[in-house]
């Protein structure tokens, strides 16, 4: 049994799964033992720009993938770790965008980020004091604005590091507190690159029919020979089982105007 101090940290976004799940650990081995017990069938690489005998050898004890640079072919892995992406990288946008593009379109990415927000951090700036010599700091804001220019769907926080301490003082500065977040020295991350609904839909069909079904529905959508593709749409359904329940959240989510979802919902039988 697998208990929550097992899996902590970044871990606690993982649920135990049987498939052979791909995984990326950027600089991560510490990882190792916990993911493997979590996902005892993934697939795992480990990304170390500077390895070790004893990398290897944690390695060999996992069976995880040693390798030294980034890959470059996309929607390769369904969960990315890189637990210092945004407190000690450089170009964080860059590499945000490169792990959305190493993302299979149901993965997520699980990194962590250091508060400035936290009171202690608040306390020493009144002080006059900053020491961000090593680590980046960040607020929740921020992080989201990022994640989601890099083109990050839906965004879930855990706190990673909380401290017994009070912030009634600078809630009567006028300091937000929502979920305790000034008392939050490290937040988790879990940034996904589809929303739910979304990796939904892409995980029942291949790619090659989601490509004809929004095809299809984009020509009907702007009056494109809308009888040839209302009839060409009721054959892709009925060749490749498409039920109504799963029309009617693709057209939702693939449809821009309101109207013209209405008019195809209706002429289908889905209103």
């Amino acid at each position: 049994m697998i208990n929550n101090f097992e899996r902590r940290g970044l871990l606690q976004f993982v649920s135990p799964n049987f498939l052979p799940v791909t995984v990326l650990l950027i600089e991560g081995e510490e990882f190792l033992s916990n993911l493997r017990e979590i996902l005892p069938a993934a697939q795992i690489a480990l990304l170390k720009k500077e390895s070790s005998t004893e990398i290897k050898k944690l390695c060999d004890e996992y069976r995880a993938d040693l390798i030294g640079e980034l890959p470059t072919a996309p929607k390769m892995f369904e969960l990315i770790i890189a637990k210092d992406i945004l407190t000690v990288g450089e170009n964080f946008y860059a590499m945000l965008m490169a792990f959305n593009h190493l993302l299979k379109d149901s993965g997520a990415l699980l990194t962590e980020f250091y508060n400035v927000r936290f009171v202690k951090v608040l306390e020493n700036l009144r002080r006059g004091r900053f020491f961000n010599n090593e680590q980046r700091l960040w607020a929740k804001a921020d992080v989201v604005k990022l994640l989601d220019e890099a083109i990050y769907k839906e965004i879930h926080f855990l706190p990673g590091k909380r401290e017994d301490i009070s912030a009634t003082e600078w809630e009567n500065f006028g300091f937000d507190n929502y979920n305790d977040d000034l008392t939050t020295k490290i937040w988790l991350v879990k940034a996904c690159k589809c929303t739910a609904e979304v990796a939904a839909l892409k995980e029942l069909f291949t790619p090659e029919v989601r490509a004809d079904l929004s095809r299809i529905l984009h020509r009907i959508e702007y009056k494109i020979d809308v009888e040839e593709n209302f009839q060409r749409l009721t054959e892709l359904c009925e060749r490749e089982g498409i039920f109504d329940e799963y029309l009617s959240d693709f057209i939702e989510q693939v449809v821009i105007h309101a109207a013209a979802k209405d008019f195809i919902k209706a002429r289908v039988g889905l209103n």
